[in-house]
């Protein structure tokens, strides 16, 4: 049950909402209740702790 990102294209307005199996439901802003709305790129997929997926300057390269 993910939850993506969407943006109306009308007011402009940033929402989240969670989507459920193979929920066909239109997706409508809640500010405006327009169905003309686009998915966005979750910034979830862009975060980077420097601890985890990346290696810091001088880290060691391995894995023991």
């Amino acid at each position: 049950m993910p939850i993506y990102e969407y943006k109306c294209e009308k007011c402009d307005h940033s929402f989240e909402k969670l989507i459920f199996g193979n929920d066909k439901e239109k997706i409508e802003c809640p500010e405006c209740g327009s169905n003309r709305v686009k998915k966005q790129m979750s910034s979830g997929s862009f975060m980077s702790t420097p601890s985890v997926g990346s290696c810091s300057a001088g880290a060691p390269k391995n894995f023991s």
